[in-house]
This record gives structure tokens, C-alpha cells and sequence, in this order.
């Protein structure tokens, strides 16, 4: 079913904290239409995603949106060491809990559907010829394998908004490497070369649009979507002390489908180190006819404003 007068999306997802805050975000705004979650393995593991948006839904009482689950990210099969990747498991566990979230959700009330996210997208996809826009906000696993199941993706797809990478400035996971993209590199290169028109909301514009800790006044009102995002502000910033702000990265990609005009855009073609010392890297080369637009700027209190008047609807 077309609702009339809505951009149809999927949220590709790993919840995961700020993924949180997206799936919300999307939800209410009113010129959006979620045609689905597709959950990935990342910033917790695929049995913890997928409880999460589950129960997520359920809070929202949104069991209306169907949820697909994937794949789990690819770095337990890609070469890090084993010390890297005990490492990488703390960063996450530090950052998102042992479930991935910092708040308790009810039990869900729905199940995901039967189908893999990866026909899932496929078949939205098909069934929405130039209308549908992909929104990753974890690893681009399933993205990248439905690219290679059905190349036509190319044709079919509008476009990709990514939450991923740090092209002009560094990493959180490592010096060099945006979480994302390090739980992936080969799928974002595959992402990347693929032709499709794709904007890249990476740390160069999410590390700008970030809540201060003592912004108490950030969210407008009091319904239940909020009440849980300053639940989980509190945890997060209880949990993690030395923590001045939180950063709104997830939520900056669905915003760039709603308002690309806060965010300055500039083309690139990029790809990611997939081996070495600077394993996750994107390294992006400026070129006018490059394949990629990514955001360099963002108006960062209009963006803030923005997301806090989505969530208050």
C-alpha cells in the first residue's frame, strides 16, 4: 500500500543506542512511510538487534512494521587479529551494553517475518521502481548482498543514505575507522562501487550534532518515544562519566532524508582499507564527478531542532 505524499524507506539497523533514536525518529515523522526494519549484526549481536527492534516496535505499538532479519556483520570473518577483535568486542560492550541498549524494553509482541532482509529489500525495491531510499545505520552487510544477488538494485534504488565512515576526520573505533564501516570494509566497498546515488553521513557531520549533557531541554514534549530517549541519555551518560555529549550519528541519516539542505554536501569517490594497520579506513579523493556525496557540514542546532520536532509529532 502507497501512503500518499511519503518518501518509502527501509531502515537497515543494529540496534544499538543511537539506532534507537532513528527508528523513533522515522516512525513519527509524518513524511516517511518505514516499509520495513532490516536488522544486521553490529553494534550488539543479530539475536540482540533484532529482540531490540522487536520490542522497540512493541513499546512504539507499532507491530504494523514488519522486521526482516539479515545477516550478522562480517569481522569475525575478515583479517583482524584476535587481539583486535577482543578489543573491538570491549569498545562495543562499552558503548552499547551487553544488549546493545541502555534501557529496558516489554517483551515483544511480534516475531520477524519469515523472509531474509536481503530479498526483503530486493522485492521492496522492485515493487517501488525509483521511490525507494535505503537508510543503513550499522554495517552494510545486507545491502551489499542484495547488490550482488540482483544487480538491477542499481536501477531500482533511488537512493542509499549511509551512516558510516570518517572521511576528513578520524575514527572512534580506531584512530583511522568509523564502527560501521570496520565491522564491514569489503561490503562498504561493494556499497560504495555500485553505482547507486548514495549520501555518506559519516563522523564529519554526526560528531557535530551531538546532546550536551546537561541539555535537559533538547526533547520538546513528553510522549512515550521521548520518555525512553531521556531514559536512555541518563543511562548513557551514567554509565559512560567522562562522556560530555551524545552524539545523534543514526538519526543525522534519516534527518538527510528529510532535510538535505541542512547538510553541506561534497562529492567523492571512496573506498575502504580492508587489510593493514589502517584497517576500516575510508579514504575519500574530492573529485566533482565523484560517485558519493558526502556531508562535510551540517547546521547543527537547525539539525538538532529538526530531529527534537520529528519526535515531539
Amino acid at each position: 500500500m502507497r501512503i500518499m505524499g511519503k518518501t518509502k524507506i527501509i531502515l537497515d539497523t543494529d540496534p544499538g543506542n543511537d539506532d534507537l533514536i532513528a527508528i523513533i525518529m522515522a516512525l513519527k515523522s509524518d513524511l516517511i512511510d518505514v516499509r520495513g526494519l532490516t536488522i544486521v549484526g553490529g553494534n550488539t549481536s543479530l539475536e540482540n538487534t533484532t529482540n531490540n527492534a522487536l520490542s522497540l516496535l512493541t513499546y512504539m505499538g507499532r507491530v504494523d512494521v514488519p522486521v526482516y532479519v539479515g545477516n550478522p556483520s562480517a569481522l569475525n570473518e575478515v583479517s583482524t587479529s584476535p587481539e583486535e577483535f577482543d578489543e573491538f568486542i570491549s569498545h562495543r560492550i562499552a558503548i552499547h551494553g551487553a544488549t546493545g541498549l541502555h534501557v529496558n524494553l516489554p517483551e515483544a509482541s511480534i516475531k520477524p517475518k519469515a523472509m531474509h532482509a536481503v530479498d526483503f529489500i530486493i522485492r521492496e525495491a522492485e515493487s517501488n521502481k525509483g521511490e525507494l531510499i535505503l537508510v543503513p545505520v550499522g554495517p552494510l552487510t545486507n545491502i551489499a548482498k542484495a547488490i550482488e544477488k540482483e544487480p538491477r538494485l542499481k536501477e531500482w534504488v533511488r537512493s542509499i543514505h549511509i551512516m558510516g565512515g570518517a572521511v576528513e576526520v578520524p575514527g572512534n573505533v580506531t584512530d583511522y575507522a568509523e564502527f560501521n564501516i570496520y565491522c564491514d570494509p569489503e561490503a562498504a566497498n561493494a556499497v560504495f562501487s555500485s553505482g547507486i546515488e548514495i549520501k555518506l553521513c559519516g563522523l564529519d557531520i554526526t560528531r557535530m550534532t551531538s546532546v550536551g549533557k546537561e541539555e535537559s531541554n533538547w526533547l520538546l514534549g513528553n510522549s512515550a518515544g521521548e520518555e525512553l530517549i531521556r531514559q536512555l541519555l541518563v543511562a548513557v551518560f551514567e554509565k559512560l562519566p567522562n562522556r560530555q555529549s551524545f552524539s545523534l550519528h543514526d538519526p543525522v541519516a534519516v534527518l538527510s532524508v528529510l532535510h538535505p539542505e541542512l547538510i553541506e554536501w561534497k562529492r567523492f569517490n571512496v573506498s575502504v582499507v580492508s587489510s593493514g594497520p589502517e584497517f576500516g579506513k575510508t579514504v575519500g579523493s574530492a573529485s566533482e564527478d565523484g560517485l558519493i556525496a558526502v556531508g562535510v557540514n551540517i547546521n547543527e542546532q537547525e539539525a538538532k531542532k529538526r530531529v527534537a520536532e520529528i519526535l515531539a509529532t
